[in-house]
């Protein structure tokens, strides 16, 4: 695993850099979430298993 700084050893650049990572995938977590619960108007996400849900997380997980 790759050494990563905590938040107290970057500098502003990067702390900046950092949240904006993260809030991006956050952000694009959740579009994705809302297309498949109801978007449409046709709840999916809702309709999935536990198991097919935890599937969608992994790959979702992979992909960002």
């Amino acid at each position: 695993m790759p050494y990563r700084k905590t938040p107290s050893q970057m500098t502003w650049a990067e702390a900046f850099e950092d949240h904006r990572k993260y809030v991006n995938q956050k952000e694009l977590e959740q579009q994705v979430i809302n297309h498949l619960d109801n978007y449409s108007g046709n709840p999916k996400w809702t309709k999935l298993t536990r198991d097919q849900q935890d599937d969608h997380y992994e790959i979702l997980f992979q992909i960002l």
